[in-house]
């Protein structure tokens, strides 16, 4: 939803806050009919700007009902006393299903409640993944390198490395890459963009040859 919207999602596709999944199909798929470009007589009512805003809102009302896990947590905030428009938006709910699902990801520690936050906020400001801003991830969940390593099988000298962006110790960047996919991952981050843009940020530096 986005911030300037007075009205909840249940509000937009007509429905009531217990609709079963298949009500929730047929008013999004009748609202989308509704106001759609294809209808002439929408724009006997609302301008063309606004007609799309509709649609878009009604889209994003179906992505967030029309999924089990993000319509659970849309409720626990729209029925709770200090939710904010900004908490209910289609943003806020993504990064807060991706932080209820890191159980499954850092074998079922819980991510100190201070912590959880800073989790989000961190993901929402950080454009571009640095070793620094991966350690930060990873000590913010309240995993050490052990736990990360036991995790990932990764060696430790190498997840320091990964952290530190030492070239001189680590390995070839095939590997580095994979090596930043699990650890991502792990963290609940998109391992491929992650990797991407660590990849982008270490540069042509070449790690130096090490003898066995």
């Amino acid at each position: 939803m986005t911030s300037h919207s007075r009205y909840s999602y249940y509000e937009i596709l007509e429905l009531d806050s217990t609709a079963a999944h298949s009500e929730i199909t047929m008013a999004f798929d009748r609202a989308k009919a509704t106001y759609s470009g294809d209808n002439p007589a929408i724009y006997t009512v609302f301008s063309e700007e606004e007609a799309r805003e509709l649609l878009k809102l009604i889209e994003e009302a179906y992505s967030v009902l029309g999924n089990k896990t993000l319509r659970a947590l849309y409720d626990q905030k729209l029925f709770g006393s200090n939710a904010s428009l900004d908490d209910l938006s289609y943003e806020s709910l993504l990064a807060a299903s991706r932080l209820q699902s890191l159980d499954n990801h850092v074998g079922n520690a819980t991510i100190p409640l201070q912590n959880q936050e800073k989790v989000l906020d961190l993901i929402k400001a950080t454009k571009e993944w640095s070793g620094a801003k991966l350690k930060e991830m990873r000590e913010l969940k309240g995993l050490t390198l052990d736990r990360l390593h036991q995790i990932t099988k990764i060696n430790p000298y190498y997840i320091h490395a990964i952290e530190e962006m030492n070239t001189q110790n680590l390995p070839a960047k095939v590997f580095i890459r994979g090596y930043v996919l699990q650890i991502s991952k792990t963290l609940g981050l998109e391992g491929g963009s992650v990797a991407n843009s660590y990849l982008s940020l270490l540069g042509d530096r070449t790690p130096l040859a090490r003898k066995a």
